[in-house]
């Protein structure tokens, strides 16, 4: 064994503990069941995007709503300032 081999060794468990599970190979062969069926491909692609602007404008919507409660509610029965 070189000298500070055990060095190395013992820092590389330190930081990185063996959770005894397997190692991940590094280098991953090709699936057939990899591949994405084009037509399962646009139909999530289509459906994607309409739950993204819908999230947003959801959250859009409540964003305003808040502004407008506390304007109402807040900023109102203060009165003018000045």
């Amino acid at each position: 064994m070189a000298p500070g081999a055990a060095l190395r060794s013992t820092a590389r468990e330190i930081a990185m503990p063996s959770t005894g599970l397997p190692e991940p190979s590094p280098v991953r062969g090709h699936s057939p069941s990899d591949e994405a069926d084009d037509e399962a491909l646009e139909r999530v692609m289509a459906e994607v995007p309409r739950g993204a602007l819908a999230l947003s404008g959801l959250t859009v919507g409540l964003l305003l709503l808040a502004w407008f409660l506390m304007y109402v509610f807040v900023f109102l029965p203060r009165g003018p300032v000045g």
